[in-house]
């Protein structure tokens, strides 16, 4: 019976959409840090109660779909596009167990997304539940960051053109992407904890130092903002500097696509500390929002940069044929461990 369901899920969802349905939880969930970045700055967070029951379908003061308008819009809303989220990332999981050539490090990386975007629900439910306690707040924030970045490598794993033999190819030094992205992670969660004790506008509109207080004031809210800017431009130094190492590496592999892939954090990056200087200028929310998800942006384009820099980024891995499924003995456990 279960090889009979699993048999017609195979067919229903075939490799490409598979593969769509995790771009979609992707992009869905780009689009949901970009809705999630207008919460905070509307005032809007408690617009809505909390319950467990929620994380099946949200529902805000007890109906599935009130009046949106005034702070249940940017709330409810955030919750319905989350719900969305996780329909998508549900479908992935769902269409990659049910596929034998999917690998079973694939696989257990889809269901590791599913925990975590049922992490992000429970968060953001308890946020509201402790009356924004900033510790709970910016964990839900890093976790919808982290889980962008997971569905990047989850996407990229299941393309049809790389996924058919994943342990095909070598292997470029990735070391350096990966200590960028912690870096970039550690910003995000920096930004997070000043938006959420409130000091993220406590330095005023001075683009430079902290509003006649110099470049290191005494107060430990604008000292925790001033800390947010400083590694803000030492982010952007590495990024820069990444881009400068990594473009050329991947082309002289012969991962073209790759190399352009290189190139995009550097913009990406400029536009990011662009948008900082525009929310402490200006303090809209539309600045806010969108500074808010090209951090997720930046951090996605650097888990796809990781991904392009292992066997799944060398071309032959696009033309090889799949390991049999049949025969275990197809990937050696060194091969499984690289995929």
């Amino acid at each position: 019976m279960i090889a009979a369901v699993q048999s017609a899920i195979a067919r229903l969802i075939g490799p490409r959409v598979l593969f769509g349905t995790a771009l979609a939880a992707t992009l869905a969930t780009w689009i949901m840090l970009l809705i999630g970045g207008t919460v905070n700055p509307t005032g809007s967070s408690l617009a809505c109660d909390w319950s467990p029951r929620d994380l099946i379908f949200p529902t805000c003061n007890g109906a599935a779909f009130p009046e949106m308008t005034g702070g249940v819009l940017y709330e409810h809303g955030h919750r319905l596009w989350g719900w969305l989220v996780g329909i998508f990332t549900t479908l992935t999981l769902v269409g990659a167990w049910a596929r034998p050539e999917v690998q079973r490090r694939t696989k257990l990386i889809a269901l590791g997304a599913l925990l975590l975007v049922l992490a992000q629900g429970a968060l953001g439910g308890i946020t509201v539940a402790l009356g924004l306690n900033p510790y709970v707040s910016t964990a839900h924030l890093v976790v919808g960051y982290s889980f962008l970045a997971l569905m990047v490598v989850l996407s990229w794993r299941l393309a049809p053109s790389r996924s058919a033999a994943p342990h095909e190819g070598e292997r470029l030094a990735r070391r350096l992407i990966a200590i960028v992205a912690l870096v970039v992670l550690l910003q995000i969660v920096l930004g997070g904890v000043i938006r959420h004790f409130g000091a993220g506008l406590v330095c005023g509109a001075d683009p430079i130092g902290c509003q006649g207080h110099g470049l290191w004031p005494n107060h430990p809210h604008q000292q925790l903002h001033m800390s947010h800017r400083f590694l803000g431009y030492t982010a952007a130094l590495i990024v820069l500097f990444l881009t400068f190492k990594a473009a050329p590496a991947a082309r002289a592999a012969g991962r073209l696509g790759v190399s352009r892939l290189a190139i995009l954090p550097a913009f990406i990056v400029l536009a990011q500390v662009a948008l900082g200087l525009l929310t402490i200028i200006t303090g809209e929310v539309v600045a806010v929002a969108f500074h808010t998800a090209f951090g997720g942006l930046l951090l996605a384009n650097l888990a796809a940069l990781w991904a392009g820099f292992g066997p799944l980024g060398h071309p032959r891995a696009r033309h090889a044929s799949a390991p049999d499924a049949a025969h275990p003995s197809a990937l050696t456990p060194r091969e499984e461990a690289r995929a």
